[in-house]
């Protein structure tokens, strides 16, 4: 008799189709952690690179900001003299502005690999700079810094061309205290900016422009009243008031007190009562804190609402001009101090400055006339700036903010009042 037939199930294959697939599984999951640890350390690598790329940017902008300020000192040590000394004081030559800050500025002004350089001395033979090296996300060729190809670029841009809210107490600065009222409040009282004052912000706090002013200000003054804004012949004056300045802290959580000391950074007007990110958006660009507290405001700034804030600052108070409440006439004065930077490619001059205003048939404050290259309103020269270096390597970019002041001979390159790597 024949033998029943064994029902076959194909268990073991079933079993090994699901080892392989668990295997292939994990195979792919350790696969993809080692590529990604890989990337990981790669991206760490080259960001540690880049930095330090940005570094170098900031270490050579540091140094034309050195030949800057001695080129500045040698120019009003000549200005003192009979002879040398109307020449010296219209040459305002702004290096920073004219040099561009990159990985190849070195390279542009060392010798070519040749066979000899001058007077026969072999030139300097360099791995980077070579025509076909391909450009970078910053735009200049990538050097080779031996295991790796890279770049740098810096930007220069002046802090005393901007409103240094930090003088805005006037009862320490005087007559600056009275310019920096005005220009920071005639800034925020422009029409373009009322979008600025419409909402309130996270905390339901809703201010005007005045209240902004007055904010600002009693954060810094050494008091915890709120101050006054008034009007006087149609300029501000602030004065001292009877309100609680702590008061409009508490509101908060967790609750704290205003400073009652000078700015450390420009974030921290984020902590101002009503002071947020609409206002820091409108204003941020043209508002300052790193300067020192006597310092004037530059009349070589890019920005033409600053230059129309000049304006009215070197306007003779005690004749006013109906015609710089005019947009109009105003933005026509700009345009006219714009053209004459264009002609003066090395940097205006305070006379210069005013002689567009006297051709425009402005007045001009006494003050400023009588002493024009120590006047405590305006200047052309500056000591305070912010340096933006950018590190590329691979294909990781990092930037380093820093604000520099050149003031003392002991400083070296110049004191670091602010650092920021991102």
């Amino acid at each position: 008799m024949a033998r029943p037939r064994r029902r076959e199930r194909g268990v073991a294959l079933l079993l090994v189709v699901l080892s392989i697939a668990i295997l292939a599984a994990v195979a792919a999951e350790f696969a993809y952690s080692s590529r990604v640890d890989l990337e990981m350390a790669t991206h760490e690598r080259d960001a540690l690179r880049a930095e330090y790329l940005a570094r170098s940017g900031l270490g050579l902008a540091r140094l034309l900001l050195q030949f800057q300020k001695q080129l500045d000192a040698s120019m009003q040590g000549l200005a003192s003299t009979p002879v040398l000394g109307s020449a010296a004081a219209g040459f305002n030559l702004q290096l920073w502005k004219l040099v561009h800050l990159d990985c190849q500025t070195l390279g542009r002004f060392l010798p070519q690999n040749e066979p000899g350089g001058e007077l026969g001395v072999p030139a300097v033979k360099r791995k980077g700079r070579a025509p076909e090296a391909p450009a970078g996300a910053l735009g200049a060729p990538l050097i080779d810094y031996g295991t790796f190809r890279g770049c740098y670029a810096s930007t220069i841009d002046d802090e005393e061309a901007r409103l240094n809210v930090g003088q805005l107490d006037s009862l320490l600065t005087a007559g600056t205290g009275r310019a920096a009222v005005q220009r920071f409040y005639l800034l925020l009282t422009d029409k373009r900016f009322d979008f600025v004052f419409d909402h309130e912000d996270a905390y339901k706090v809703k201010i005007n422009a005045n209240d902004a002013l007055i904010n600002v200000k009693d954060w810094t003054d050494a008091d915890d009243l709120i101050s006054t804004l008034a009007l006087v012949q149609g300029l501000p004056q602030v004065g001292s008031g009877f309100g609680d300045e702590p008061g409009l802290y508490s509101r908060y959580t967790p609750r704290y007190r205003p400073k009652n000391a000078a700015f450390d950074t420009i974030d921290e007007l984020f902590f101002v009562h009503g002071i947020g990110d609409r206002f820091m958006a409108a204003f941020r660009d043209r508002i300052t804190v790193y300067p020192d507290i006597n310092a004037r405001l530059n009349v070589n700034s890019d920005d033409p609402l600053i230059l129309a804030l000049a304006v009215r600052t070197a306007a003779d108070p005690a004749h006013p001009d109906g015609r710089l409440a005019d947009p109009v006439f105003l933005d026509a004065v700009v345009q006219k101090i714009r053209a004459a930077q264009l002609l003066s490619p090395m940097g205006l001059t305070v006379g210069s400055f005013l002689t567009v205003l006297v051709q425009a048939g402005i007045a001009v404050d006494p003050q400023i006339t009588s002493n024009v290259q120590a006047n405590p309103y305006l200047g052309d020269r500056s000591k305070t700036f912010r340096v933006t270096a950018t590190g590329e390597a691979g294909d990781v970019q990092q930037t380093v903010t820093a604000v520099v002041r050149l003031e003392r001979p002991e400083d070296g390159l110049g004191r670091l009042l602010y650092w920021k790597g991102e």
